[in-house]
């Protein structure tokens, strides 16, 4: 097989899993009711339809639960869902380790693609700058929504 075709064949995958997490994404709020106790981040955009709303719930320095509601383009959704799927039940400190080494990754420094498993679909995301935002919007309320229940 070709270094070109291999190439192609990764990049399918990527796609594929981007995209199954904008259309089936795992970690959607189903019942707002349920997340009333929850704490909550919005964060949006103003210059695109991005805009979503983090219910995080942490127990004994753990992130027991999380999801997500709003709209988003498929870049923001799918970042927002696969990141929740790594952090879920993991420590406070364990979740924010793996934030900050994918934000590390998207403003092209230097990371460690182990910690943050699948996200690294996005590594591309930086070469249109327009779309940095997409990937960074969820992953910032998550972010905020951690550091309010810490507080």
């Amino acid at each position: 097989m070709s270094l070109n075709k291999n190439n192609n064949i990764e990049l399918e995958k990527r796609r594929q899993k981007i995209l199954q997490h904008y259309e089936s994404p795992v970690n959607k709020l189903k019942n707002k009711n349920k997340y009333l106790d929850y704490s909550s981040v919005n964060e949006n955009s103003p210059s695109c339809i991005d805009n979503l709303t983090i219910y995080t719930k942490i127990k004994n320095n753990k992130i027991v639960d999380i999801v997500f509601d709003g709209i988003g383009c498929v870049i923001s959704t799918s970042s927002t869902d696969m990141m929740i799927e790594q952090i879920k039940n993991k420590t406070i400190n364990e979740g924010m380790k793996i934030i900050d080494e994918y934000l590390k990754m998207i403003y092209k420094k230097k990371y460690d693609a182990k910690k943050i498993n699948d996200l690294v679909v996005f590594e591309n995301v930086n070469k249109q700058l327009n779309r940095i935002k997409c990937a960074t919007i969820g992953i910032e309320a998550i972010k905020k929504s951690i550091v309010k229940v810490k507080k």
